[in-house]
């Protein structure tokens, strides 16, 4: 346990809090500052989402206010890359984080699969660091300044500068304090115009997220979310259909290209699939940018209160034909919704898949017993026909049957006659010629009311006719049906210089990830470096394409001996760590080291005995 851990400043870094201890230890070596704190030299130096905060936790003084969810919370950037994700997933980094392995945070938060890569370099605000200097005496390493993308001090309204320390250091253990030497405090970079609002706006939500406490949210409520907001500007039907190049256009016009290319999110690609069914994450700043292009901010998303994305509520609906043995059961999955052009007011049709019974009722709903309500019927359906002539052969008046049928007599004397009108001279059904006939033009007309909905879309509006024509006259309904609707896939050529970089940074965190494993070592090929951000096929086959990516691969990639040799001095420093006696033989028994190589690791086991 150590007796003095710095108390740590508004909005810094445990990553720079580390450092700040380490000056004040007076320790030579990173490992001893590591030892004191976590307890084992192993310790990788992590800046955003570190790994070992329990160890850490454990060894601070016994009157310490200081708990492993205060230092994730409020010192990491845990709450800006878990906001967005699902509980468990946002669970399982937090347990990561709290453990002494940290393998798989960077790849479960989404930061490797990335688009928007992560800054080589901490970054700083000059105007910043002068007043931590002024009040504190010393300088250090703000969370906020670290977001990925070229961005400002949202406080002074300049551009951050690069410091001289890499995020990725050649000292894995190295925790490096912020200092005059590093931060050129004479650069002071102005912005102005529409861009450093926008930006402030930006960094404003992104400083939300990293202070506040939000209670995580299924895929299913982002998707809900979006598409309410999305009808009620304009860029979306009532059935939640995105206009995709209206929205494109509002965007691009809404944002500048500056702040886009700032932010790593000038590829539109994303916006297409946030403002559709969320099936996975996305990145804060897809969250950030679409909220504000709405006219709003990250706290109305987070809200529990429910958004009904429908006029006419969620699915499924009742089917009101008093004769359907389903009746006034949700039995109907889908409605399709169209404008009155006299009120505007939206008005959905239902029909029911089992009876045909279709039905429109004008919304919007406003209590919950409007759902069995219609404004109109527009089929009445087999069944409930079949039902008509039966009773009508009964002898019954039509009064009794317009009640047993939930009509007016009216509509029972009309469709009497209907019905006579298909009986032939001699009192035999109409023949079955006739009723293809009539299924056919009921076909063609409902492609003409709704010239844009495709053939299972139609099918669905009437499912009766669809049947009767696919039993009866299957040949004609595919030759007079709408032709499948199939999107033309555009070809978007490959930067290989912009890939080449993407690679490269996500490649260097899984190295790292890959030699600080806690237990049993992996062997470092292009193989595991490719399968540990999903990218194997693309270094197989790609691998000439990607310059800087091939050499650091060449540089890293270990042989077999190399792999033997790590194996040797991993098993070597787990039996320092549990202070068992060094033997030779019980280390190549540990390290699965075969007869034949023993000489060849002979000498890195000499030198620990």
């Amino acid at each position: 346990m150590i007796i003095q851990f710095p108390t740590p400043y508004p909005d810094e870094l445990l990553y720079s809090i580390i450092a700040r201890y380490h000056i004040r230890s007076g320790n030579v070596f990173w490992k001893h500052t590591l030892e004191d704190l976590f307890g084992k030299r192993t310790i990788s130096a992590t800046a955003f989402l570190p790994s070992g905060i329990k160890s850490l936790v454990q060894h601070l003084p016994q009157n310490t206010t200081l708990t492993a969810q205060a230092l994730i919370e409020a010192h990491t950037m845990y709450p800006f890359y878990t906001v967005f994700l699902p509980t468990e997933k946002a669970q399982s980094i937090y347990e990561s984080m709290i453990s002494d392995d940290g393998k798989r945070i960077y790849m479960q938060s989404g930061i490797m699969a990335s688009a928007i890569p992560q800054n080589q370099y901490l970054k700083y605000c000059s105007e910043c660091a002068k007043e931590d200097l002024s009040m504190y005496g010393e300088l250090y390493w703000h969370r906020i300044h670290q977001l990925p993308g070229q961005l400002i001090c949202s406080k002074h309204g300049l551009w951050l500068e690069d410091s001289k320390v890499p995020i990725i250091h050649s000292n894995k253990h190295a925790f490096i304090l912020p200092t005059t030497s590093s931060c050129d405090l004479s650069k002071v970079k102005i912005i102005n115009g529409d861009a450093l609002q926008q930006l402030r706006d930006v960094i404003i939500q992104a400083e939300y997220l990293l202070n506040r406490q939000y209670q995580s949210q299924s895929f299913s409520h982002f998707t809900g979310f979006y598409r309410h907001h999305l009808i009620k500007n304009g860029f979306a039907n009532f059935n939640g259909r995105v206009n995709q190049k209206k929205l494109q256009d509002a965007f691009r016009k809404y944002y500048s290209e500056q702040l886009l290319k700032s932010l790593y999110v000038d590829d539109g690609q994303w916006l297409s699939s946030i403002s559709r069914k969320h099936r996975k994450s996305f990145h804060p700043y897809h969250h950030i940018l679409l909220l504000n292009f709405l006219g709003l901010d990250v706290n109305a998303v987070f809200e529990t209160t429910t958004h009904e994305n429908d006029p006419f509520g969620q699915p499924n609906w009742p089917c009101l034909n008093v004769i359907c043995p389903e009746h006034r059961r949700s039995i109907i999955e889908a409605v399709t919704i169209r404008r009155c052009e006299k009120t505007k007011k939206p008005i959905g049709r239902f029909t029911c898949p089992n009876c045909g019974f279709s039905y429109t009722r004008k919304g919007k709903d406003k209590e919950k017993k409007d759902r069995y309500k219609y404004t109109r019927i527009m089929e009445f359906g087999f069944l409930w026909k079949k039902e008509l002539e039966s009773l009508i052969e009964e002898g019954m008046s039509y009064r009794e049957i317009a009640r047993r049928l939930g009509v007016d007599p009216n509509t029972v004397i009309k469709y009497e006659k209907i019905m006579n009108t298909k009986i032939a001279p001699n009192g035999e059904a109409f023949k079955k010629n006739d009723l293809v006939k009539e299924r056919r033009f009921e076909w063609l007309q409902l492609q003409k009311n709704f010239p844009n909905l495709s053939k299972t879309e139609l099918r669905r509006l009437s499912p009766a006719v669809y049947a009767s024509l696919y039993r009866h006259d299957r040949e004609w309904l595919n030759r007079n049906s709408p032709n499948p609707q199939n999107e033309k896939s555009i070809y978007n050529r490959v930067n290989w210089v912009e890939r080449d970089q993407e690679i490269l940074n996500k490649l260097k965190m899984v190295e790292i990830e890959l030699r600080n494993i806690g237990n049993k070592p992996i062997r470092i090929t292009v193989k595991t470096l490719g399968d540990g951000i999903g990218e194997r096929a693309l270094l197989e086959k790609h691998l000439d394409r990607l310059p800087e990516t091939k050499a650091f691969i060449e540089q890293v990639c270990e042989s077999e001996k190399d792999f033997r040799v790590r194996r040797v001095e991993h098993v070597i420093n787990k039996m320092k760590e549990e202070g068992e006696v060094i033997k030779a033989w019980k280390v190549l028994r540990k390290a699965a080291i075969k007869a034949e190589f023993y000489e060849e690791v002979n000498d890195v086991i000499q030198s620990y005995l």
